[in-house]
């Protein structure tokens, strides 16, 4: 028996729309923290050559991000009751 061949479905964009999103929703994250890192160090330097004490500002903020980040992940995956 004959079959006509299948009529191909119309390409979307949808498809190449969420795993566009789902590749940035992955890579996004560290981008943003490698840039936080040279933003940080960058402004370092600068205020450093301003004068001295000032360049303790940006590694401060660094810290207190690590220290939130840290908190966070410790609240939000909590190890098993044993």
């Amino acid at each position: 028996m004959y079959e006509p061949p299948r009529q191909r479905e119309p390409a979307g964009c949808r498809e190449t729309f969420v795993l566009t999103r789902a590749a940035f929703g992955v890579l996004l994250p560290p981008l943003l923290a490698v840039l936080a890192v040279l933003g940080a160090l960058t402004a370092a330097l600068v205020l450093f050559a301003v004068h001295p004490a000032l360049a303790l500002l940006p590694i401060a903020a660094l810290i207190m991000g690590i220290v939130l980040f840290a908190r966070w992940e410790r609240r939000r995956f909590r190890p098993p009751d044993l």
